[in-house]
């Protein structure tokens, strides 16, 4: 039901605000790419209209920007949504290191389980504009946990290839 105005007793709506952000996704891969040293370049990339992943080998483990209308806020992180087992692996690497990771990426990033098994490492950030201002500053944070991050994540995931070879015998 629309609320009451004060103003000559007419109704007025409670509008959700739209906001196009499919530009915005689709402009931060190359930006975030051509940020990445030589030996983190390759990366992939796939955008839809509210988010973008980067990935390397398992698009699973991917890094995402992330809109989410509801709240106004703009996700950034590493989203861990392979087997839990992997996850959880990861994830508690991450863990022992987390200290180390905010001293470099800062204070706000938390790393918490999320759905079916899934763990991330993100922050989120109040946006009202998706200018290009805000599409540089995106593209440089997004490249900046890659660089810090993956590294991390390629030598928590050593293991896997053991695990899948113990599997096959």
């Amino acid at each position: 039901m629309p609320a009451r105005s004060p103003v000559r007793g007419k109704a007025t709506r409670r509008e959700r605000r739209f906001v196009r952000t499919a530009g915005f996704f689709r402009a931060l891969p190359p930006l975030v790419e051509s940020a990445l040293p030589t030996r983190l370049k390759g990366i992939r990339h796939r955008a839809r209209s509210s988010q973008a992943q980067w990935f390397y080998a398992d698009p699973r483990l991917h890094f995402e920007a992330w809109w989410h209308a509801n709240t106004g806020r703009l996700e950034l992180g590493l989203h861990l949504e392979a087997e839990p087992a992997v996850n959880d692996r990861i994830a508690a690497g991450l863990a022992r290191q987390l200290l180390m990771i905010k001293a470099r990426l800062g204070q706000q990033l938390d790393l918490e389980p999320w759905d079916r098994g899934w763990v991330r490492l993100y922050e989120t950030y109040a946006v009202e504009v998706f200018d290009a201002s805000q599409i540089k500053r995106t593209a440089a944070r997004i490249a900046e946990l890659i660089v810090v991050i993956w590294p991390m994540c390629q030598e928590l995931r050593k293991g896997d290839a053991k695990i899948r070879l113990a599997e096959r015998e």
